[in-house]
C-alpha cells in the first residue's frame, strides 16, 4: 500500500461543508441514552480545554436529556454520565445531537459534524495500522523481519499519511478547538519547534485556553531542561516533615540516572530490571540511581518498592512539581545527569539506556 493511496483513502473524511446560515446565539443539546438506567440522575458538561470545569448541568428524564444555554466561545467538552455512557463534543451555539452510547459521534452543529469526521479519521488510521500488523504476522513468522516491516510501514507510509490528515484538520480549524486537538495529536511526531510554530497559527482564543497555556509552559520547561543544560532543582517535603531535594543527589560528582515513575505505571515497572542491571554493573564505577515517585501516594510507592526489590534511593510523594519543571507529560521518564549536574540525555529506556550509560561511564 503506497502513501498516496492512504491520502486518497482519507479524502472522504476530510471534506468540509461550509455553513451559510445565520449563526445561532444559544445552544440546545438533545441527548439520548439507550436505556433508562440513568433516569433522574444529574449529569454535567465538563470543559476539557479548561481543566474539566463544570459548565452546565441537567437531569436525565427516562432515556433523554436536554441542555440549553449560551457559549461565547466554542469549547471541547465531555459528558460523563456513567462508565458506559459518555460523549466528547464541541459545545457551541446551535442545535447539538448526542447519543451517549456513541462517544465520538456528535452531530447537528457545524463543529460537531467536523469533530465527528476527525474522530472517524482517527479510527480509520488506527484500524489501518492494526490491519497491517495482522498482515505482517501472516506474511512472516520471523519476529525481527516482522518488526522491520512494521517499522518501515509506520515511518514511510502511515506516519506521513497520519500527519497529512492532522494537518488538514488543523488548517481548517485554526479558529476553534478542533485545531488545538489536531495539534495535540501531532505532539508525539513533531519537534518542539515545529509544534510551537504551528501553535502560533491558532487564533488567540484557542491559544489562550488553559490546556494550550499548559502546553506552552511545558515547552518552556523542556527548553530550560534540555540536554546540555544544568539541572533544575526541586524540593519535596517528606511524610515526617523533613525536606529532600534533587540537589541532594545530583551534581555531587557522579553520573546519576533519575527515574520519574509511579507504582501504577506498567512501563515504569518494566524499566526496573533495566535500571537494576545498570545500577549493579556501574554503581562502583561512578553511577548513582535515584527514583522520583510522581503522581502517586507514598503508600503505593512503598509497596511497589518492596515488590520490585528496588535498592536505590527514592524521593516519595513528589506529586507533579518535578514533571512540570522538566516538561514531562508521560512516565517513565529517565534522565541521565553528569557529575556536575549537566543534563546528558533525556527519556532513556531499555537498550538505549544501557548503551548511553556504558558510553559515558566507560569512555570518561
Amino acid at each position: 500500500m503506497k502513501t498516496n493511496f492512504l491520502f486518497t483513502m482519507l479524502t472522504g473524511l476530510l471534506l468540509f461543508t461550509a455553513c451559510s446560515e445565520k449563526p445561532a446565539t444559544t445552544y440546545t443539546i438533545n441527548g439520548t441514552i439507550p436505556d433508562n438506567s440513568l433516569d433522574g440522575k444529574m449529569i454535567y458538561i465538563y470543559n476539557r480545554d479548561n481543566n474539566n470545569l463544570n459548565i452546565d448541568s441537567t437531569v436525565v428524564t427516562g432515556t433523554t436529556f436536554t441542555f440549553t444555554g449560551k457559549m461565547d466561545t466554542a469549547a471541547y467538552c465531555r459528558i460523563d454520565a456513567s462508565r458506559e455512557y459518555y460523549v466528547n463534543f464541541i459545545l457551541e451555539n446551535g442545535t447539538i445531537n448526542l447519543d451517549l452510547s456513541k462517544p465520538v459521534s456528535p452531530s447537528g452543529s457545524p463543529l460537531n459534524d467536523e469533530i465527528a469526521r476527525f474522530f472517524a479519521a482517527q479510527d480509520s488510521m488506527s484500524d489501518l495500522i492494526d490491519s497491517k500488523r495482522q498482515e505482517f504476522m501472516k506474511q512472516t513468522e520471523d519476529k525481527e523481519e516482522r518488526m522491520k516491516l512494521q517499522k518501515d510501514f509506520f515511518q514511510n507510509e502511515w506516519k506521513p499519511a497520519y500527519l497529512a490528515m492532522l494537518d488538514g484538520f488543523f488548517d481548517r480549524n485554526l479558529n476553534n478547538p478542533i485545531g488545538g486537538m489536531a495539534l495535540n495529536y501531532m505532539d508525539g511526531y513533531l519537534s518542539t519547534d515545529q509544534i510551537k510554530a504551528k501553535l502560533s497559527l491558532l487564533s488567540e482564543p484557542v491559544r489562550n485556553t488553559p490546556s494550550m497555556q499548559e502546553r506552552l509552559q511545558r515547552f518552556d520547561a523542556l527548553e530550560k531542561t534540555a540536554e546540555g543544560k544544568p539541572f533544575t532543582d526541586f524540593t519535596i517535603e517528606t511524610e515526617d516533615g523533613n525536606k529532600v531535594s534533587l540537589s541532594d543527589y545530583v551534581g555531587k560528582g557522579k553520573y546519576t540516572l533519575v527515574d520519574f515513575w509511579a507504582s501504577w505505571c506498567g512501563p515504569c515497572r518494566a524499566e526496573t530490571p533495566v535500571l537494576a542491571e545498570v545500577y549493579n554493573q556501574y554503581k562502583n564505577k561512578g553511577l548513582e540511581v535515584l527514583g522520583v515517585a510522581v503522581w502517586d501516594s507514598p503508600e503505593n510507592t512503598k509497596k511497589a518498592i518492596e515488590e520490585l526489590k528496588i535498592t536505590w534511593p527514592q524521593i516519595l510523594n513528589a506529586g507533579e512539581k518535578p514533571t512540570k519543571l522538566y516538561g514531562i507529560n508521560g512516565i517513565p521518564h529517565i534522565i541521565l545527569f553528569g557529575p556536575d549536574g549537566t543534563i546528558i540525555a533525556r527519556d532513556l529506556r531499555g537498550d538505549g539506556l544501557k548503551a548511553k550509560v556504558k558510553e559515558v561511564i566507560e569512555t570518561k
